[in-house]
């Protein structure tokens, strides 16, 4: 990225970005229910089978970065960017005419690959048009595109799955998808130069030490999302009341608020204290979940879960990115969403087993338990390094 950093955020390139990501989040969003009830019903696949369509997106995920990663400095955000949302909406859209849980979980490769680029390109940009001081508030300001998409995604998909079945509501989110394609033609292509042609360390560079713990905590923490994701439509079958759109809602607004309203609590609090607030809320949310008794219980738990959500991802990637290089934000933004990459594969397996074998109550625990053991890790390796490399920094100076 060749621009230098802005102090305004919500410039015509940020909302052109946001517009396109949004479309993608809310084709996502609108299968997000109807993916587990398919796979059971349409396709006749059990809880190892939901488990496993949710995780396998995480291998083209992972598969894709180590080469595309280094392409960001030489072809630019622009047309990688629209690759990805093509091939996002490919899959969304063909999703629901497969015949098994095969040709579905090739698809759901393409959703992998796609999302990820997606990820990658998005948060190096907007992270690169900010001063450093407010790339927490950045990260969260974009983070609005898919958790209005979480909020609004569930009520349209349910409504359409409902009236038409599986097959419109996955034609429709491949539709909705797509027109993020329209947004990024907008976006002006940022000019290479012979720097970023010729310059081999930049080309070979795939992965950055520095995030590898900060992408632990996060992985572990984003299994509460796998399983609220995979097995709360089922879960809400269980509870009397419990509708899972309104689940789905509180999620999202909540999440919405700590993003817009209190998008600059990151970079307030830093990302220190962020990301331990962060954590703690998310095991008290999945414990709560866990251990309700009926839907108000759920909804209520589901506020502490949220604002974990809200919380941790920028937290741990505004402390990644402190003090960075601009030629070494991209891999290291790769290096740490590979870890939402490696939950979704290991982590989706893991509470699908979780659920055959125990319940869906176990899953919701087994996710505070991973959430907690992420808060260890922070306290004990994350913090003490971040704080080191801190000192360093001064003592440099």
């Amino acid at each position: 990225m060749n621009q230098l950093a802005s102090e305004k955020l919500l410039t015509p390139k940020f909302l052109i970005l946001l517009t396109a990501a949004f479309g993608v989040f809310l084709g996502n969003g609108i299968v997000t229910p109807v993916l587990p009830v398919f796979v059971k019903d349409g396709l006749g696949g059990g809880d190892v089978a939901v488990g496993i369509v949710v995780a396998v997106q995480a291998i083209s995920a992972i598969a894709i970065r180590p080469w595309i990663t280094p392409k960001f400095n030489t072809w630019g955000v622009k047309p990688i960017l629209i690759g990805a949302i093509i091939a996002v909406a490919i899959s969304l859209g063909f999703s629901g005419i497969v015949h098994n849980v095969i040709q579905l979980i090739l698809l759901r490769l393409l959703l992998g690959a796609g999302i990820a680029v997606l990820f990658i390109g998005s948060l190096t940009a907007v992270t690169s048009w900010v001063p450093a001081n407010r790339a927490g508030e950045s990260i969260s300001l974009f983070s609005v595109a898919p958790y209005i998409s979480m909020g609004l995604g569930p009520l349209i998909g349910q409504a359409i799955y409902h009236a038409m079945g599986f097959s419109v509501t996955f034609a429709v989110a491949g539709v909705v998808a797509a027109v993020g394609v329209i947004a990024m033609l907008f976006l002006k292509a940022e000019p290479l130069t012979t720097a970023d042609l010729m310059n081999e360390e930049i080309a070979s560079k795939r992965f950055y030490k520095g995030a590898v713990w900060p992408g632990v905590v996060i992985a572990l923490g984003i299994v509460g999302m796998l399983s609220f994701g995979a097995f709360m439509p089922l879960f809400a079958l269980e509870i009397p009341g419990l509708q899972i759109q309104i689940a789905f809602l509180i999620l999202a607004v909540v999440v919405l608020l700590f993003r817009t309203v209190g998008g600059k609590l990151p970079d307030r609090m830093g990302p220190k204290k962020t990301s331990i607030v962060a954590t703690t809320a998310l095991i008290i949310g999945m414990a709560g979940v866990a251990t309700t008794p009926f839907a108000l219980w759920a909804y209520i738990a589901i506020v502490p879960f949220a604002i974990g959500q809200a919380l941790q991802y920028p937290g741990l990637l505004s402390l990644t990115l402190e003090g960075i290089s601009e030629r070494d934000r991209p891999v290291a933004i790769s290096t740490f969403t590979l870890f939402f990459d490696i939950s979704q594969g290991f982590g989706g397996l893991f509470v699908g087993i979780v659920a055959a074998v125990a319940g869906y109550r176990a899953v919701f625990g087994s996710a505070a338990l991973c959430a907690f053991i992420g808060l260890i890790i922070m306290l004990m390796v994350v913090l003490p390094r971040y704080e080191a490399s801190k000192r360093n920094a001064v003592a440099q100076l």
